[in-house]
């Protein structure tokens, strides 16, 4: 964009600059929305419960990790929302304002839900942890003896 608001450029180069923002705004909006749609219809067709929002995220990533979208299609629109992703939070923010005696009323099961949960998962993952470590020598392919034994 800053090439179409320079002094110099012509009228027809600022035609183009202007063309291939908006088409590359465009052209990644609606990679992002068929992502959402298609993630919205497997939800419906799938016997449990996942929301479609979180299965079309899964399939942006599967199709940016196998390079089947390239990662300049969709940039200049991801950064569109992630410069102004806190816009999208205030109806949220709004939503807890209106409860808010509803929230004061029960502060108390929820900061021991939060702090419960959190000191859960974070002792689960100290186990899983150790376990790993201690499981994954054990698992190696070739052992210093098996070394010694090979021809």
């Amino acid at each position: 964009m800053k090439h179409f608001l320079a002094k110099h450029a012509t009228i027809k180069h600022r035609l183009y600059s202007l063309y291939y923002t908006l088409f590359s705004y465009s052209r990644g909006l609606v990679i992002l929305t068929l992502c959402l749609w298609v993630g919205k219809i497997i939800s419906k067709i799938l016997p449990i419960m996942i929301p479609g929002s979180i299965i079309g995220l899964l399939i942006l990533f599967l199709l940016l990790t196998f390079q089947l979208i390239p990662t300049c299609w969709i940039k200049n629109s991801c950064n569109l929302f992630m410069r102004y992703m806190t816009l999208l939070f205030i109806p949220a923010a709004m939503g807890i304002m209106d409860n808010y005696s509803l929230l004061m009323q029960n502060w108390v099961p929820i900061i021991f839900g939060c702090v419960g949960s959190s000191l859960i998962i974070l002792i689960l993952s100290a186990f899983l942890t150790e376990y790993c470590h201690k499981v994954a020598p054990n698992n190696s392919m070739i052992s210093p003896q098996d070394e010694e034994n090979q021809p």
